[in-house]
């Protein structure tokens, strides 16, 4: 089978045709939709293909028997876990991304994406308020940027103990310490288990009731612990959007002697760009390392996400640089930004452009005014709810996010009734909240990231949850 590169052309317009029918249909599509697996395998699945189909039909059939299974997650409505929209720049952006086929891990194979993501991470720096010429590596999310960080702590701090783990691995290696918050998300465990630190030995520290950790019982941890300790904090708490005390939780890590400080800023790290919000992040540029992601918020396509080490010169030396194959020593020898020295992938695509297409489009006024906005929405579909008998909001709403509970009386009958809440919403399909916890709490988690949520779409979404904690509880009564 002949190829010419003419034949793109039909393929990527009926493409556009369907890319664009579906982003303008998110206003009033349902949010999620009643159909099993196995409807979806009778519509998409089937025999292996024998032989060829114009380009054209595959993509018109292949959009309308993926359409019944999609989430409008880009949707105005969307509130639950914390997926973000995308802005209309980085999206187009991220179609060239595509369409160029860049691979960027060296200066060499892509000298226009270097310089576009080494633009596009000075201005991130410099828009959250960072230490000036931190690294940034732009990796497939958050846990792909945790995961990145701790291999540099790892290393970093067993370096400081006298013990090169990049050569002699870590078999002998003393033991690394690591402190978290008691709200450790689930992907720094994640991250602990597969660079070999493990999950047993972790020291957990108590948090408050808007689930920020505790900075003198992190002092009193860190007085009892010796050698090369990690320490994780967090931006924006999954369940209650609070900011850890990061001046105070530097200052126990400065006092140490031989510790690390990351933050984990998968959602929250943004608010440091606007002058309403980043009093919460106050002293996050001590941090040693932060990981963030741009497809939540910052609303990216997927994926994208950040990591950022204030001394460049520990990732590059964790990601191994100087063991590359002798076919890549020009490469790397060149002074220009190699991508590979900031993240573990090799091979990839060109994450940065979106964002760098994000700050051209928007500038650092309309990031902020995005980043105000979805706060304050948050903060009104909390008032709202508030005021209803039987919905308690469990935390400040001090960002774009919190976490309520519906009725009253015993534990065991609110957490039945507020996840009977939640998935009614959920099967309605106007706006989607998901189920999360609270320390040992059910709740209804409420996130407002999307570019395009308005005052509307709050207003409507708190009538339809009204609704549905009234219709439950006419049907789920408290047991006598």
């Amino acid at each position: 089978m002949s190829h010419h590169f003419k034949d793109y052309r039909g393929s990527l317009e009926r493409s556009l045709e369907h890319a664009v029918s579906y982003l303008e249909s998110l206003d009033e599509r349902p949010v999620a939709k009643e159909i099993t697996s196995q409807q979806l395998r009778d519509l998409i699945a089937g025999e292996m293909p024998q032989q060829a189909t114009a380009p054209e039909q595959v993509i018109d059939e292949m959009a309308y028997a993926l359409d019944a299974g999609l989430v409008a997650s880009g949707g105005p409505r969307f509130f639950g876990y914390a997926i973000g929209g995308t802005f209309p720049a980085a999206l187009a952006a991220d179609w060239l991304v595509s369409a160029w086929d860049q691979n960027v891990p060296y200066y060499v194979s892509s000298p226009a994406m270097a310089v576009a993501e080494e633009t596009a991470a000075e201005w991130m720096v410099e828009l959250l308020g960072l230490t000036k010429g931190s690294a940034v590596g732009f990796t497939s999310g958050a846990q792909e940027a945790i995961y990145t960080s701790l291999i540099t702590a790892r290393n970093s701090l067993l370096e400081n103990a006298g013990w090169d783990v990049a050569t002699k691995g870590l078999y002998g290696a003393p033991q690394v310490n690591v402190v978290v918050s008691d709200q450790i998300h689930s992907t720094i465990k994640r991250a602990l288990s597969m660079i070999g630190l493990g999950i047993e030995t972790i020291v957990k520290v108590p948090t408050d009731d808007n689930l920020r950790l505790i900075p003198q019982e992190l002092e009193r941890v860190l007085a009892d612990i010796n050698g090369p300790t990690l320490v994780c904090a967090q931006a924006g708490c999954i369940d209650s959007g609070a900011f850890d005390p990061f001046d105070e939780i530097a200052d126990a890590v400065a006092n140490h002697g031989n510790a690390w400080l990351h933050v984990d800023g998968a959602i929250g790290l943004w608010a440091a760009a606007s002058d309403k919000q980043k009093h919460l992040l106050k002293g996050i540029e001590r941090a040693d390392s932060i990981d963030t992601d741009g497809h939540k918020w910052f609303n990216m396509p997927y994926d994208c996400g950040m990591v950022i080490v204030k001394d460049p010169a520990k990732i590059t030396s964790a990601m191994g640089g100087g063991n590359m194959g002798d076919y890549l020593n020009d490469a790397m020898e060149k002074p220009d930004r190699n991508a590979i020295n900031f993240g573990i992938a090799a091979s990839r695509r060109a994450r940065g452009l979106p964002v760098y297409a994000a700050f051209k489009s928007l500038g650092k006024q309309g990031i902020v005014d995005h980043l105000d906005n979805c706060c304050a929405l948050a903060k009104r579909m909390a008032d709202i709810l508030r005021e209803v008998e039987g919905i308690t909001i469990l935390n400040d709403v001090v960002s774009n996010r919190f976490s309520a509970q519906f009725g009253t009386g015993d534990v065991e009958y609110r957490n039945e009734l507020t996840a009977r809440v939640v998935h009614r919403l959920q099967q309605e399909g106007y706006l989607y909240p998901s189920t999360s916890g609270y320390k040992g709490l059910k709740t209804m988690l409420f996130s407002v990231l999307n570019y395009h949520t308005s005052i509307e779409d709050i207003d409507n979404s708190a009538m339809k949850i009204i609704e549905a904690f009234n219709t439950e509880k006419a049907i789920f009564v408290k047991p006598a």
